[in-house]
């Protein structure tokens, strides 16, 4: 078997594999999402910020979900080969990552609500307390998209100064 009809074989039972991974997973999500609304609805003593926030969160799993398809697909199709390999894998690793972090500002938003309205009725020293944590944890989350976002910047810049540098010393090394 010739090493092209291999890989196209391998690169296709992989697509196969992660499109029957991918479907099972998200037939699951989608009985959960309906097992959840089900369960919310007939909740009465959940408020309506509590339902919200647990709907927000299937639903962003979801879309987590098809999002991490997307990238795995987008890996799939890369040619390890050609010299710009690294820069295509680094970019799609970038598109997940940017995704993930909008999806986390829905359920930031989403959580700030449900917290607005689960502290209206505690006296104002526990609200502090409240929102201190809450604001907290969400710039510790900031700084760490940030972190990540710095990151990307760098690996972006290391990746074309090699892609630079590589030419040059591969004619020198050829002389």
């Amino acid at each position: 078997m010739a090493t092209s009809d291999f890989n196209k074989e391998t690169t296709d039972f992989n697509k196969n594999l992660l499109d029957a991974g991918f479907e099972a997973l998200n037939t699951i999500s989608t009985q959960t999402a309906v097992a959840v609304d089900q369960i919310l609805a007939a909740s009465p003593a959940v408020p309506e910020e509590g339902k919200n926030v647990v709907t927000t969160c299937v639903k962003e799993s979801q879309t987590t979900l098809v999002n991490f398809k997307k990238f795995l697909e987008a890996g799939l199709q890369l040619d390890v080969t050609s010299t710009d390999a690294s820069a295509k894998s680094l970019e799609a690793l970038e598109i997940f990552s940017n995704e993930s972090f909008g999806q986390a500002a829905v359920l930031k938003n989403e959580a700030q609500t449900f917290i607005e309205a689960a502290t209206k009725l505690l006296p104002n020293d526990a609200k502090a307390v409240v929102t201190f944590w809450n604001d907290t944890f969400n710039f510790g989350f900031d700084a760490f998209q940030s972190y990540v976002n710095d990151n990307f910047a760098l690996a972006k810049k290391v990746t074309t100064d090699a892609f630079s540098f590589a030419p040059a010393s591969l004619a020198i090394a050829s002389k």
